[in-house]
């Protein structure tokens, strides 16, 4: 009795002792972040739901393969801007700040700016040697390569300096103008095309864009900046977390990509209607990452590797519902859920599913441990386990798509997920171990003398 007694209370005291963390201002940020990634997510997917209704598999695949694009060049903004900006920025005074984040918005554009004409260059090369497929494609980013980058730099600083909301108001723009676009263009018959897709992203990015320019106006100067400089502090930081990005990129997104060269841009398009029904997963992992990076570089100043650790855990413990609960009720209705949101067209890749929940798992189980190798500037791990999916890919990935096609691919990228989440855990448990022999020696040396 005495010892049941003591368990409840020990468990009293813990809630307890919870429940502040939940009404924090943290927490309150928290679930804003939450709300931003929602309207990210349903805008996804209600723009995916349009558009393969309105066009046939290939150009869906166009749209799919366009999409995926656009993430290369966040694993690049990721790792050459915003992650330097989320380390340092958070706790930077007001003014060096804003001498920091204005800097960083040259860089920012020089860079958006760049990747729209290589887009453009490399479409318009592939179109005069008669690609009307890739070519138009390609051709089709600079558009978005120019109002997405931006728009996505002025929502990533809100998270940075704790302003949440601001972030939650202009995604909100982005993708209320979006979808508005694509329903007009839907009833004027003229939504024909996945790059339609595309620049239905971008005319929606412009408008939030003109919003975060005023949202943002407290935060620029044109003082004392040194663009030299802060590229060289951003490289210092960010090399491994760029090649750690593109890494991760290539080993979890460009099998699609090599589906369409392998096998058709069809194959393309029937991956992105088996992804859209887990997508919710790969945005709330984004959120994780953009909420959390900031806070956890203040953690390990204040409380070291064990205050990541019980960050970590409560991270998996709430994320760890959704996505779990997502993963399997899509796997328990498949077809019927296909046939709602898209007609016959993707009944038959139903088989699929399975492997694309096991991706998307094995995704989750990895995820937050990035955050946390990214507070600790411990980036080498992750360009590791990245490369190693890598060289999986260019070996038996290949081979999964030549045998299987579309499963092949699907099946390749859990691979590489397993691969990533053996070594990220591997690298981790030494961090965890190192910092316990240091907490150790000290209490050692104390009890020998």
């Amino acid at each position: 009795m005495t010892s049941n007694s003591s368990s409840a209370n020990s468990l009293t005291h813990r809630l307890q002792k919870s429940i502040p963390i939940f009404r924090s201002r943290s927490a309150l940020q928290g679930y804003l972040a939450a709300v931003d990634q929602g309207i990210i997510s349903v805008g996804n997917f209600l723009a995916a739901i349009v558009l393969a209704r309105a066009v046939d598999p290939t150009e869906f695949g166009v749209y799919s393969v366009g999409f995926l694009l656009i993430h290369m060049l966040r694993a690049v903004q990721d790792g050459l801007i915003i992650q330097p900006i989320n380390t340092f920025g958070a706790t930077m005074p007001r003014d060096e700040f804003r001498r920091f984040v204005s800097a960083n918005a040259v860089l920012q554009i020089s860079l958006a700016v760049g990747s729209a004409g290589v887009a453009a260059g490399l479409g318009w090369l592939l179109i005069l040697t008669g690609n009307d497929t890739a070519g138009p494609t390609l051709f089709g980013l600079w558009f978005v390569s120019i109002t997405w980058q931006i728009q996505e730099f002025l929502r990533r600083v809100f998270y940075t300096r704790g302003q949440v909301q601001h972030a939650a108001i202009n995604t909100t723009i982005a993708n209320g103008v979006r979808l508005g676009v694509m329903f007009v263009w839907l009833r004027l018959g003229v939504l024909n095309s996945g790059v339609d897709g595309l620049d239905a992203i971008a005319w929606g990015s412009l408008a939030a864009l003109a919003a975060g320019i005023w949202q943002t106006r407290g935060y620029w100067t044109n003082g004392a900046l040194n663009i030299k400089a802060t590229l060289a502090r951003n490289w210092r930081f960010g090399r491994w977390i760029l090649g750690g990005s593109l890494a991760n990129w290539a080993a979890s997104e460009i099998y699609p990509i090599i589906a369409a060269g392998m096998v058709s841009f069809a194959a393309a398009g029937a991956y992105r209607a088996l992804q859209t029904l887990v997508a919710p997963v790969h945005v709330l992992l984004r959120a994780l990452d953009t909420f959390f990076t900031p806070r956890a570089a203040g953690i390990v100043q204040r409380d070291g590797v064990s205050g990541l650790c019980r960050m970590l855990r409560w991270i998996y413990f709430i994320a760890g519902l959704p996505i779990l609960g997502l993963l399997v009720v899509s796997n328990l209705f498949p077809e019927i859920l296909l046939r709602l949101l898209y007609g016959e067209t993707y009944v038959a890749y139903s088989g699929g599913l399975i492997l694309m929940a096991l991706y998307y798992g094995l995704w989750y189980a990895y995820w937050p441990l990035q955050i946390a190798f990214k507070a600790l500037q411990i980036t080498r791990p992750i360009f590791i386990a990245n490369s190693a999916a890598i060289i999986s890919m260019f070996t038996l990935g290949f081979w999964l798509i030549h045998r299987w096609g579309l499963y092949g691919a699907v099946g390749g990228q859990a691979l590489n997920a397993l691969i990533v989440t053996l070594v990220l855990w591997g690298s981790w448990r030494g961090v965890v171990t190192t910092d316990d022999r240091r907490q150790t020696a000290p209490i050692s040396r104390l009890s020998e003398s």
